[in-house]
């Protein structure tokens, strides 16, 4: 027996890594500015983790016995970050994502880890855990860019 609003919450996870995924396929292939090289390597490696990160999830769900979203309409449906609207500029497109990486993170740390860890479900907490840290990481990475461009 599965806890419906734990599923919930890593079906809308799973949704949110998916948008954001999109977003950082568009930002690697469209990527300009004076950092636009950099850029499209520093998304394809963030494209490789959201991978990850997104398998994570879905197994988790799997495994506490709950079906993983695996349809566009539904992540869209399900999402709590927004889709990219234009093919903005190096700057744009970090603050973009620094702000995406952060409401990630915040959403597991204030509602998934507590959540799992009301169901007493260990497994799925350090899951998130794990998870929190590499969002956080790469919000930090974010953040310095947006100091060094100086902005």
């Amino acid at each position: 027996m599965h806890n419906q609003h734990l599923v919930d919450f890593l079906n809308q996870q799973i949704a949110n890594v998916s948008v954001l995924h999109v977003k950082l396929q568009r930002y690697h292939w469209y990527a300009k500015g004076p950092y636009g090289y950099l850029m499209e390597q520093y998304t394809e490696d963030l494209h490789n983790q959201l991978d990850d990160i997104k398998k994570s999830l879905g197994k988790r769900v799997l495994a506490i016995g709950g079906r993983p979203i695996a349809v566009m309409s539904k992540f869209l449906q399900e999402a709590t970050i927004k889709e990219a609207e234009a093919d903005d500029e190096d700057y744009e497109v970090v603050k973009t994502m620094r702000h995406d990486y952060s409401q990630l993170a915040q959403e597991i740390k204030i509602t998934g880890i507590p959540l799992a860890k009301r169901q007493e479900d260990d497994a799925t907490a350090g899951l998130l855990v794990d998870i929190l840290g590499r969002l956080e990481y790469e919000a930090i990475r974010l953040s310095k860019y947006l100091i060094d461009a100086d902005r």
